[in-house]
């Protein structure tokens, strides 16, 4: 009887630790991390649905001139995606600027495309051991705060 008993309680506690697990694996879906109605919100314009780009784990909104991509960062070249964001946080390329940013996730960055957020700029999020983007165009003075509002909604995802 207690080896019966051992077995039941040793197969419920792998199934309880399996399903954690998957539960707290980072999303692959970006389209389901942000509505079209907060996007519309946040936005002040109409967005369309959100669609699949063509990177993995990628998606995009656009409406009125405004444009909103949100990225899950994928391993790739062998380097995680937190080596990826480190990376990225220390970019001295030409035309990018990185200035970092409180309050959002574990670590997070603003990145300038051309040296300035009018044309395009986005915000990389650190959450564990995951990384997100998202990036923004048409907003211009207000493109920072329409990313950080968005990564706020996107982190608690992760």
């Amino acid at each position: 009887m207690r080896s019966k008993l051992f077995v039941a309680v040793l197969v419920t506690s792998v199934f309880i630790l399996s399903a954690s697990l998957v539960s707290s694996a980072e999303p692959t879906d970006a389209c389901a991390l942000l509505t079209q109605t907060r996007l519309s919100s946040v936005a002040g314009v109409s967005m369309g649905a959100g669609s699949p780009i063509a990177r993995p784990g990628a998606c995009q909104w656009a409406g009125k001139g405004k444009i909103v991509t949100l990225t899950i960062t994928q391993t790739k070249g062998g380097k995680t995606p937190v080596a990826q964001f480190n990376e990225g946080k220390k970019s001295t390329l030409p035309g990018i600027a990185v200035e970092p940013v409180s309050g959002v996730g574990d670590d997070a960055f603003y990145v300038s495309y051309g040296g300035n957020s009018s044309t395009g700029m986005g915000l990389v999020v650190k959450k564990g051991s995951s990384s997100f983007e998202i990036r923004v165009y048409g907003f211009a003075d207000q493109s920072k705060s329409v990313a950080k509002t968005l990564a706020l909604d996107v982190v608690p995802k992760f």
